[in-house]
This record gives C-alpha cells, structure tokens and sequence, in this order.
C-alpha cells in the first residue's frame, strides 16, 4: 500500500486541510437597506454613523494627546485630549485644540512635573525622561501613549493649575 504525504493530499485535493467545507452563507440586500439592518451608505452597519479617518498620531503628539494601539480604518488618528478628554482625528483639529487653552494647561502642568524623580505612570524613582516626563520603562511610555490619558499625577497638578488659572482670572 502506497501512503501519500498530506501536504500532496492538500494541494491535489483543492481544499483547505484536504477536507471539503460547507458552503458560506450570500449576503442578500433588500431595497435600499442591507440584510444586516444598516443603510448601504455606511457599509451595511447599523448604528456605525460616519466612520472617522483621521491623521495618525506623530512622536510630539503623544505629548499632548493619548492615541490608541490597534489602529483600523474606524479609528484611524484617534486622539484624546489629556487635559478635557476631547476625542478628535485630524491633526487640524488637534492643532486648533491645543491653542484654545489645553496646551498651556498641560505645559504648566508638566513643568512642574518636570522637577520630580518619580514616574509618571508607577510612581517609581527614574533618570530617564520621554517626552520631558520621568517615564521609567518601555511599559510605562505604552501606557502613556495608549493606555492612560491622565494620570493621577498629571490630573492633581493640571487641578492645581487650573487653580492658579481662577485666582489669576479674579485679580
């Protein structure tokens, strides 16, 4: 008797692992709405709204903004502001942001952080800086940059600059 190597059997055979699979379901439509209950307009998703395509996050903006890791074509330049948690996409909008006051926020702020030894992120003492922040390790600057857009650290010294914002504002 003759045994064939299964890589054979697979490529002769014409199927995925040399077995025959069942056929795949036909996506229908119907009238101006898909089978799925979403308009054709927005790629037969219901509930989807108008998908956001955005300008990706560069090095210097993570300064300011906390991107997200998985980038797909829903989320494509997603940025959240760290001093409002904003959400915006394109880097125009992210510009203009940035001038309407959460930038100076957030550079006074990291001033004075600028001083400690401590990260920003676990509280353990550090040299290195990213971003001029003590940030300690690789984890940390993740974190950072797609995890937490304010830490307890930054939220307590943005409050105290907001502080210093409403007494100067009263003068």
């Amino acid at each position: 008797m003759i045994t064939l190597p299964d890589y054979f059997v697979r490529k002769i055979s014409g199927y995925p692992g040399g077995i025959r699979l069942t056929k795949m379901t036909k996506y229908y439509e119907t009238g101006r709405h898909s089978f799925f209950g979403g308009s054709k307009d927005n790629g037969g998703f219901k509930g989807m709204g108008q998908i956001q395509r955005g300008d990706p996050l560069g090095g210097g903006d993570y300064r300011y903004w906390c991107g997200t890791q998985m980038s797909t074509s829903l989320n494509v330049g997603f940025s959240r502001c760290r001093d409002c948690c904003t959400i915006l996409y394109s880097r125009e909008g992210r510009k203009e942001h940035k001038n309407q006051g959460c930038g100076s926020r957030l550079e006074a702020a990291y001033k004075a952080l600028r001083r400690t030894t401590n990260c920003v992120i676990c509280q353990g003492h550090t040299n290195k800086k990213v971003y001029g922040l003590p940030l300690c390790s690789n984890e940390c600057i993740r974190e950072w940059e797609f995890v937490t857009p304010t830490p307890m650290v930054l939220f307590d010294a943005l409050e105290v600059v907001r502080k210093e914002e409403q007494e100067h504002a009263k003068k």
